[in-house]
């Protein structure tokens, strides 16, 4: 059991590593599919075998640069630890819709932080994945939930107080859970911008709801049980 858990961690944790590498690409305009392995953003040197392993390259390095000893951006460190717990989790009766909406979730996080863009196309396999399980069955939540939704569209398409892609990744969160989950998730996704908001105006004058969402649905859907 403890040989297995190792490895569904591994596991996890190098899906990590990849999200954050395809976002990173993504957001930089490189290509996605490249023989060549990662660079050092501050220095440019190539980066080792070893540099590239998830969790363990950065503590090797002590979370600075083996070249230039700039310290490391953990950003790829704190998914691949994410990805790594979520795959522990999951066993022994992964959800594949689920597990699917994670990973695009994490995707769409680091986009939505580095460029303040969401990539919609990537939102279509967890939520048909997750509407092949079964339709939801109308009932009050679904009501208000719906509700929700059309609010939020018609204020993304009539200011610039929320973003669109808020709104597609919402539809894609209610395809994979139950409307009350979507419908706290929203909730606590809210709070916790709000408080994020006031206690840093300076530098959050434009802040991405992405992350939020993902984290909100994550405990959600995680300990809402």
């Amino acid at each position: 059991m403890l040989l297995l858990s190792g490895y569904l961690f591994i596991c996890g944790t190098c899906v990590g590593s990849f999200i954050t590498c395809m976002a990173e690409r993504t957001c930089a305009a490189r290509p996605l599919l490249n023989r060549q392995r990662s660079v050092c953003p501050t220095c440019l040197r190539q980066l080792r075998w070893w540099q590239l392993l998830p969790l363990i390259g950065v503590l090797i390095q002590r979370g600075r640069c083996w070249d230039c000893h700039h310290p490391i951006n953990l950003r790829s460190s704190y998914v691949e630890l994410l990805c790594g717990t979520l795959a522990l989790t999951s066993f022994p009766q992964p959800n594949l819709a689920l597990l699917c909406g994670y990973a695009v979730l994490f995707f769409n996080s680091l986009t939505d932080t580095l460029q303040f863009t969401v990539y919609p196309i990537t939102l279509l396999p967890p939520a048909l994945l997750g509407l092949m399980g079964g339709f939801p069955f109308p009932d009050m939540p679904l009501v208000i939930l719906g509700g929700l939704l059309l609010g939020l569209f018609l204020l993304a398409r009539y200011s610039a107080k929320f973003g669109m892609g808020d709104v597609d990744v919402l539809l894609m969160l209610s395809c994979l859970a139950p409307p009350v989950t979507v419908i706290t998730s929203l909730t606590l996704a809210a709070f916790a911008a709000l408080v994020t908001f006031s206690l840093d105006r300076r530098s959050a004058r434009r802040l991405p709801f992405v992350p939020f969402m993902t984290w909100g649905f994550v405990l959600c859907t995680q300990f809402g049980n």
